[in-house]
């Protein structure tokens, strides 16, 4: 049995949020591939030490991991577990995809507050020229 070292991801769970559990492991592991942060070959935390860190049903870690190999995030390996597989241009796409989306969410809120497109612009401009407080 080959000894393989296993890759943490940023993952912080909201038990509030209206997003199921399984889907925030799902994505933070999806930002984690397609910003580099998990390569190829990476093996993920084992389903039962992220259910363990987190109190999280495993069956919830498991669904997250199985729809991210459908997807073809990840594959696994019997008895040894999830590993990152090799990236395509589904990546790429999924990457654009995950972009498009949180610009809509951030857009449909900011809209929400009574923001214009030219406010956004002028902070935007502000924040690219170094000119924020933050």
């Amino acid at each position: 049995m080959k000894n393989y070292e296993t890759k943490s991801f940023e993952l912080a769970l909201n038990v509030k949020s209206a997003v199921p559990i399984y889907e925030q492991i799902k994505n933070a592991v999806k930002v984690a591939i397609l910003s580099d942060r998990l390569k190829e070959g990476d093996k993920l935390v084992s389903i039962r030490d992220l259910s363990t860190r987190f109190n999280v049903n495993p069956l919830t870690i498991m669904k997250a991991y199985s729809q991210l190999e459908y997807e073809g995030f990840l594959f696994s390996k019997r008895g040894s577990g999830y590993f990152v597989k090799a990236a395509d241009r589904g990546m790429a796409d999924g990457k654009m995809e995950m972009f498009r989306k949180a610009v809509a969410d951030f857009l449909k809120q900011v809209g929400a507050m009574g923001f214009t497109v030219k406010d956004l612009l002028k902070e935007l401009t502000k924040y690219t020229e170094g000119k924020t407080n933050d």
